[in-house]
């Protein structure tokens, strides 16, 4: 039986998980010829059968998502794990992280060219790392390429046997619902009457001729046409049913003994797996070269990891020491500067204070320089005083003298012609000009004794400052020699500062020295780290391979433990089928007693058949073929069940109103849609 898209879609999750106790159909007759209500409750079995199918076919499509739903969750984990394998391969080799792949809006021929990309990435990136041999990688490679070969067909082996597990029940199934169909009650209640139509005499020759029946006979023929028709109808689906019977018998045998041959094969190799995967003594191992070669550079490894610890140590030990000699030559030379710093600075305080002191002299020698100068230009003054003086007497005398030779020549004839009055006019003009001359010769005399005794200060001050002029030349040229001591102890200490400022750049380039050794030293130490961690890294990445080898063999033989408890479950779904098939086949032989017995009865109804009974049987073909044709065209068979009502019609009737849009039954005037139709098989 095929489904249609028109079937009325039926909700996984509302079907019972259990059968539960069916609601009568209909009253079935017990005896006698069959009914119109038989026949309807035929129809509505019909229809019941074919809802069981479609829930068990649910059931099927339930089970076939939820391994399907489980194959895409172990697809996700198993993409996941390859992305995280991939970014960590890429970040160990010094790559940026890559680009998570999506999956979900790429085509196949994007998906290929990206994963080529990959690959050509990282087939390049391996090429280039220089400490893995390229055989020793291509044996790893190929070692993980084979156990990923075995896994795939035992993989794709679980798969076919999954497939022709699905065929089973497929079979199964199809088997379950003829067997129903077998044990229908329509079915039984048919063959019942047919047995008692077996059972009943044989009609008279001379009964009444065709046409001319009672109207009790006319009632009972009908009952007879129906139940002819019902016995062809019945023997024809019987055959049909054991044909396909006996085509599904064959192909359970064929697929039975596949299943059973694969089985064997599969434990067969699932046992030399088994055997090979934990029986690997050490002889075999050795014999490996990529496990010899493994130990080798295990060893190498090893060897150069305690190499290079050792030489960790040293340099370890190397700058400490260094460390600690830099510590007491910049300790000895601090203490050294502060020594000299000190001494600087004492000697420095020591001629501050005498250059105080000598600037001090010097002030004060100024100061009396200035005096002595002020006091010399006074006595240079005097001393003009005295010259001016002493030219003032120089002019008197000379003027004393002219006016003594005047007065000795002209006095006496002068004063002979004069009068008296005019002579002591003159008189009194001379004794004025006298004591003018007195006074004036007094005043002067009294400056210049006023400068003779400024003169004689002067002197006495001039002698004063030249003692004190000595004295200062002698502090002088004592301050000058202490400026000369000091000047001394100046070059000294300014070679000394030099000397130690030499030290200290002898000191700095030491440091220096001693530095550009320490950062060479550190250099160094860091490049034996990066081998240090390199060869980590490559170890780790040896164990990991070896984690992986193990892993992968331990899910090889996780893989071969479930191939094993799904072939020992093959094999009791196995020995489960074979008792089905061994009730098939009972099954089967009564329905060849059934069917032998129906055909006799058939034979006999023929050859006992009369022209009154084959025109009742027409009668009841004609009754028969009214009630399976389509009640509205009555040319096509009923196909088609309208599950609101129940009522059948032919698929063309129905399609014809649903286009039209009359969409209501044309028996009972019920309303229905294109979801309310159900395909059945009369």
């Amino acid at each position: 039986m095929e489904v249609t898209d028109r079937k009325r879609k039926l909700d996984v999750s509302d079907a019972p998980q259990s059968p539960q106790a069916k609601k009568l159909l209909q009253v079935l007759s017990t005896d006698g010829p069959l009914t119109q209500q038989d026949v309807v409750y035929y129809k509505k079995e019909a229809i019941w059968r074919q809802m069981k199918f479609y829930r068990l076919q649910a059931q099927e499509v339930k089970l076939e998502l939820q391994r399907y739903e489980r194959r895409f969750q172990a697809f996700v984990a198993s993409y996941l794990l390859l992305e995280s394998w991939y970014a960590t391969v890429l970040e160990l080799l010094g790559e940026d992280s890559p680009q998570q792949l999506d999956l979900t809006n790429a085509s196949a021929q994007n998906v290929k060219e990206l994963l080529e990309q990959r690959r050509q990435l990282l087939v390049d990136l391996l090429k280039k790392k220089g400490n893995v041999s390229t055989d020793e990688t291509v044996s790893v490679l190929l070692d993980g390429v084979r156990l990923q070969a075995e896994k795939l067909e035992a993989q794709t082996l679980r798969t076919a046997l999954e497939e022709k597990l699905v065929v089973l029940e497929a079979q199964v199934s199809e088997l379950q619902m003829a067997r129903d169909r077998f044990e229908s009650a329509s079915i039984k209640r048919v063959q019942a009457n047919n047995q008692q139509k077996t059972d009943e005499p044989e009609p008279l020759p001379n009964g009444p001729p065709a046409g001319q029946a009672s109207p009790g006979d006319k009632i009972a023929s009908d009952p007879t046409a129906e139940q002819a028709t019902a016995d062809r109808q019945e023997l024809e689906e019987l055959q049909v049913e054991f044909s396909l019977m006996k085509a599904g018998l064959g192909s359970l045998t064929e697929s039975l003994k596949a299943a059973n041959s694969k089985l064997a094969t599969c434990e067969q190799s699932n046992m030399e797996l088994s055997q090979k995967l934990f029986n690997l003594d050490e002889v075999e191992l050795m014999k490996s070269a990529k496990y010899v070669s493994l130990l080798a550079l295990n060893k190498t490894l090893g060897e150069t990891n305690a190499q290079l610890l050792k030489l960790k140590d040293e340099l370890v030990a190397r700058i400490s020491a260094l460390e600690k000699n830099q510590g007491l030559v910049m300790s000895l030379v601090s203490t050294e500067i502060t020594e000299e710093n000190r001494h600087l600075k004492e000697l420095l305080l020591k001629a501050e204070t005498d250059l105080a002191r000598v600037r001090a002299v010097r002030d004060e020698l100024i100061g009396k320089q200035a005096v002595l100068k002020l006091e010399l230009e006074q006595g240079k003054s005097s001393m003009q005083a005295v010259a001016l003086s002493e030219t003032l007497n120089g002019r008197l005398l000379k003027l004393e003298q002219t006016l003594s030779a005047e007065f000795s020549v002209e006095s006496e004839a002068a004063l002979e012609a004069l009068d008296k009055p005019e002579l002591v006019k003159r008189l009194q003009i001379l004794s004025g000009e006298l004591k003018d001359i007195e006074s004036a010769f007094q005043e002067t005399r009294g400056l210049a004794l006023d400068k003779l005794k400024d003169i004689s200060e002067n002197e006495a001050l001039v002698k004063k400052i030249a003692v004190e002029k000595n004295k200062a030349d002698q502090k002088y040229f004592a301050s000058m020699r202490v400026k000369d001591l000091l000047v001394a102890e100046n070059k000294i200490l300014k070679s000394q500062i030099a000397k130690s400022q030499e030290l200290i750049q002898k000191h700095g380039e030491i440091e220096k020295t001693y530095v550009a050794k320490i950062e060479v030293l550190n250099k160094s130490m860091a490049e034996l780290r990066a081998i240090k961690e390199s060869s980590i890294r490559e170890t780790s990445k040896l164990y990991e391979s070896l984690k992986n080898l193990t892993r992968s063999r331990e899910g090889a033989a996780k893989e071969v433990a479930q191939l094993k408890e799904e072939l020992r479950g093959l094999s009791k779904e196995k020995e489960v089928l074979v008792d089905e098939l061994s009730d098939v086949k009972y099954t089967q032989n009564k329905l060849q007693g059934k069917l032998r017995a129906t055909e006799s009865l058939l034979q006999k109804y023929k050859m006992n058949n009369t022209s009154s009974i084959q025109q009742e049987d027409e009668k009841q073909l004609e009754a028969l073929r009214s009630i399976t044709k389509c009640s509205v065209c009555s040319k096509n068979w009923k196909n088609t069940a309208i599950t609101a009502c129940g009522h059948v019609f032919c698929d063309s009737c129905v399609q014809e109103r649903l286009n039209a849009r009359l969409r209501r039954c044309p028996t009972c005037n019920k309303g229905f849609s294109s979801n309310d139709l159900l395909v059945v098989h009369l």
